[in-house]
């Protein structure tokens, strides 16, 4: 079986969407995987991964509002450390994906990137890679 490798990605703000594709895609090259899957795993309570637009400037400012709509005021939660709304966002997005690779590339769409959804910042964040080549 193949390595488990770890991307470091360090979040700037608060709240924040960081595109990650250009990360991703060099370990693909540098790794030498052709043809198979590359699952992303996220090991933190307070982020999440996501595919979506690359190319709308307003997409972040948007699914940061829609987020914060969602999960509300900090004030209305009792967890311990009170950030509850970022936990919760972690859970709406999900801290997992899976991705095609044909001919050494991440086959995303035209549109696709894959992102890091900070919700909890800033803060050094790791993202787990693994390949499953076609044999």
């Amino acid at each position: 079986m193949g390595a488990l490798y770890t991307l470091y990605i360090q979040t700037e703000g608060h709240i924040q969407m960081l595109d990650i594709t250009a990360e991703v895609q060099r370990l693909v090259s540098e790794c030498g995987i052709v043809s198979g899957l590359c699952v992303l795993f996220l090991p933190h309570t307070t982020a999440g991964l996501l595919i979506t637009e690359k190319r709308d400037p307003y997409l972040a400012v948007d699914y940061t509002k829609a987020i914060h709509a969602l999960t509300g005021e900090e004030r209305d939660y009792r967890n311990l450390e009170g950030n509850f709304a970022a936990h919760l966002s972690s859970v709406l997005t999900g801290v997992s994906q899976t991705i095609p690779i044909e001919d050494g590339r991440l086959a995303l769409g035209a549109w696709q990137s894959i992102y890091l959804m900070e919700f909890d910042g800033s803060r050094k964040r790791k993202v787990r890679v693994k390949f499953m080549e076609d044999m």
